[in-house]
């Protein structure tokens, strides 16, 4: 892993690398809960399969600090320096769970240079009713709050349950591992997150082209597989294959596939 801070007027940006350096660049997106530190298995299977991933830490997270944002869709103006800096051109994007909405708005926002999109776990398309009404009905009580309440309240709700993520992701050392930035960037980062994925994203789905390749538990807790299926429908070139493993985070068989998938697209 190489870790860099990138600063673009004055704003700092985190990002990691891992896998070859001269490989196939795809850019990853990190999770609700997250940074760009990923496991030591990440490391080898992008090297194995000739990939340069690269993590880029949205604003709030790890070592990028915060940055005002209205809709998912503002997150290409962030990242077009960064993919210059990297002398990045053409390239693939990977969503981990919260991390999906950024991957589909580069793809959709620039479709000359986002060559495909890959997806683990991802959030669904919860500003349509329709796929976010596939949810348990208690849910819809927490989307409500996150769209309409102010972003302080959000915070305050973030800091309540520091304690409570830290126990929950016990069994998760990366993630675990993120918390502590979390909190020193006064937990800004989930909470504009949160409150952006129900809103309207800047896009929609239908606007991502190239093929997208998911991944999701039939068992998942986190986010239901009915709301994902919901999402690959509205996706013009989707293929949505089922995790064995009941987990939300991505089981090692998936990386494998991934990687796998990832190294033979390449070729």
């Amino acid at each position: 892993m190489n870790r860099t801070v990138l600063t673009f007027d004055s704003i700092a940006r985190g990002l990691a690398e891992y896998g070859d350096p001269h490989g196939h660049p795809v850019v990853m997106h990190h999770g609700l809960l997250g940074d760009a530190g990923l496991p030591a298995v990440w490391d080898t299977l992008a090297r194995d399969a000739g990939v340069r991933l690269i993590a880029v830490e949205r604003p709030g997270y790890g070592a990028s600090d915060p940055a005002p944002m209205t809709a998912v869709g503002d997150w290409t103006a962030h990242l077009l320096p960064v993919l210059e800096a990297c002398g990045v051109d053409a390239f693939d994007v990977l969503g981990l769970s919260a991390g999906a909405p950024y991957a589909y708005a580069l793809a959709a926002a620039l479709p000359e240079r986002v060559r495909r999109v890959w997806v683990l776990s991802g959030l669904p398309y919860v500003p349509d009713d329709a796929v976010r009404h596939r949810y348990p009905e208690e849910a819809e009580p927490v989307w409500t709050f996150y769209r309409e309440a102010p972003e302080d309240e959000v915070v305050a709700r973030f800091a309540g349950a520091a304690q409570r993520m830290a126990e929950v992701f016990a069994d998760s050392p990366w993630v675990l591992a993120s918390l502590p930035g979390l909190a020193a960037h006064g937990w800004r980062g989930p909470a504009r997150e949160v409150r952006l994925q129900t809103r309207p994203w800047g896009f929609v789905p239908g606007e991502v082209a190239q093929p997208v390749r998911l991944w999701h538990a039939p068992g998942d807790e986190e986010v239901p597989f009915p709301a994902a299926e919901a999402t690959a429908a509205l996706l013009p070139a989707a293929r949505l294959t089922e995790q064995a493993a009941p987990d939300h985070l991505p089981s090692e068989e998936t990386l494998r596939q991934l990687f796998a998938e990832l190294r033979e697209a390449g070729l």
